[in-house]
């Protein structure tokens, strides 16, 4: 009896044995993710500007489970790739000059078939280029090379209620929402630049003039998924000129003083956040600074008062973004004339800043004639332009020999001294007949291909607008990058003018195919 027993207690214990066994087998992943490649191997330098994403690739399918990817030590969201189901894509926005350290922990990455399969831990090491230098006395050219064909976020952050601290009730004016495949798509389409035109007093607090952090963080995002998709960035103060008083600074010291604590304390709270970001992010000071008549108001009768303010106010913004220091001890500053109009930049009233880093260019905006380019529609309004135009469809004195005019003594007075100046804003308007539409696209091919010959980068307006007329200027979708208002062909001549190097298309051959 007693060996009975014996014999069922060690059936028993063996039993539970086999059981536990089995059940901590259960415990074990039934499979073992391993990495198989990446894209950026192990200590390599890369090019801060192209480099926008790293691919991992494992030996089987595998998802993302939403946290444990660091980069520096900052929560990077990681995606499974959308093209294969074996590797995750990890998005990167850098810095140029930069060393990089990319964490992925254990159970950031599983397999699809078993949550307990879980990638191993794995950490890359690498690090950026260095900011691409222009050669000495070569500036000029580098610019022009580097911001190329350009386009402008128009009637976006540019939104304005004229307020501070109160931002338009109606949201922004182009109605949009960008996303990563507005920038994306510009870049494919061949754009070098966009210049995020910002309004930035209405999210200020009053006596502090302190930004919103919620706005800073949004035009930060756009900033970085602009240098994400490789382009050139041009942010500014833009439509701030309802406290930027001209006429009032320039007639009292008080309201000038006042004026001056306000653009120094916005400019560095600017220049501190951006500061580490690579030289594709450029700053501009202000955007068309002027007391309401657009040149021909009392500025021409004050003795220079508005002129000597804005040069003020322009060495004022210099000083403050290099005290801050970080990539914006010698980053590219645009300085606008008054009214941004060329005709002021060629007096002797306009004086560059100093600037210890010698890296300032001039901004200007052309629009030439705005009886053809802004308003068609209105009493004044012109239908034509250029040398083949009907007489009285056109603006006297605002044709082709205007724009090299121009375009000339911008060069003469800047470029051959190796200063670099680029348009800022040009464009025109979509005419409603087909007629006006062909000296429409002549227009803005002759001005792009002027542009290159006389050595200036351009930036096209665009305010998302559909249709034709007066304000329409839509040539992209502001909220993921799509052509609109069929503008894909003249989008495209407008690039190959401004920066085709084919020496048999010249502005001559552009002139004799103007409309008939």
């Amino acid at each position: 009896m007693k060996s009975y027993f014996n014999r069922i207690l060690i059936f028993v214990l063996v039993s539970f044995a086999f059981s536990c066994n089995n059940e901590n087998k259960a415990d074990e992943p039934s499979v073992s993710v391993q990495l198989r490649s990446q894209s950026i191997t192990e200590g390599a330098e890369v090019d801060a500007n192209t480099t926008t994403v790293l691919t991992l690739s494992y030996n089987t399918p595998v998802r993302v489970t939403g946290t444990g990817v660091t980069l520096n030590g900052t929560a990077v969201t990681a995606k499974t790739n959308t093209s294969s189901s074996v590797s995750v894509d990890i998005p990167l926005a850098l810095a140029e000059g930069t060393k990089y350290t990319l964490r992925v922990e254990k159970g950031a990455v599983v397999s699809t078939k078993d949550a307990n399969a879980s990638a191993p831990e794995f950490t890359l090491h690498f690090t950026t280029k260095a900011p691409d230098k222009p050669d000495s006395g070569q500036e000029a050219a580098y610019i022009t090379r580097k911001l190329g064909w350009g386009w402008n976020l128009g009637n976006h952050f540019d939104t304005s209620s004229g307020k501070d601290n109160n931002p338009n009730q109606w949201g922004y004016w182009d109605g949009a929402t960008p996303t990563t495949a507005l920038y994306t798509n510009l870049k494919r389409a061949g754009a070098s630049t966009v210049r995020i035109c910002t309004t930035w007093g209405n999210y200020q607090t009053p006596g502090t003039w302190t930004i919103d952090d919620s706005y800073m963080a949004e035009v930060k995002k756009n900033v970085e998924w602009a240098g994400a998709a490789g382009l050139n960035v041009i942010l500014n103060l833009h439509h701030d000129e309802y406290w930027l008083d001209i006429k009032g600074a320039a007639n009292d010291e008080t309201t000038n003083t006042n004026i001056k604590k306000r653009i120094e304390a916005t400019w560095r709270q600017i220049a501190e956040v951006f500061k580490d970001k690579g030289s594709f992010l450029f700053f501009e000071s202000f955007n068309e600074i002027q007391d309401g008549g657009w040149g021909w108001g009392d500025n021409r009768t004050d003795g220079g008062k508005q002129y000597r303010t804005l040069n003020e106010w322009n060495q004022l913004v210099v000083n403050t973004i290099r005290a801050t220091g970080g990539n914006n001890a010698t980053r590219w500053i645009g300085i606008p004339c008054y009214a941004s109009n060329p005709a002021f930049a060629v007096e002797e009233s306009f004086v560059l800043p100093t600037d210890p880093a010698n890296r300032l260019m001039v901004s200007v905006h052309f629009y030439d004639p705005n009886t053809f380019t802004l308003t068609p529609e209105n009493s004044d309004g012109k239908s034509e332009w250029g040398h083949t135009a009907a007489a009285g469809k056109f603006q006297p004195g605002s044709n082709e020999e205007h724009v090299v005019e121009t375009f000339r003594k911008l060069q003469q007075k800047y470029i051959s001294n190796n200063i670099p100046v680029y348009i800022g804003e040009y464009g025109c308007v979509k005419h409603k007949t087909n007629r006006s539409n062909f000296f429409r696209n002549y227009y803005l091919e002759y001005v792009c291909r002027a542009a290159y010959t006389y050595g200036m980068p351009v930036i096209l307006w665009d305010n998302n607008s559909q249709g034709a007329g007066n304000e329409h200027h839509g040539y992209f979708s502001h909220t993921d990058g799509t052509y609109i208002n069929a503008s894909e062909p003249i989008v495209q001549t407008m690039i190959k003018a401004a920066t085709s190097d084919d020496a048999t298309y010249t502005l001559e051959s552009v002139y004799n195919n103007a409309p008939k």
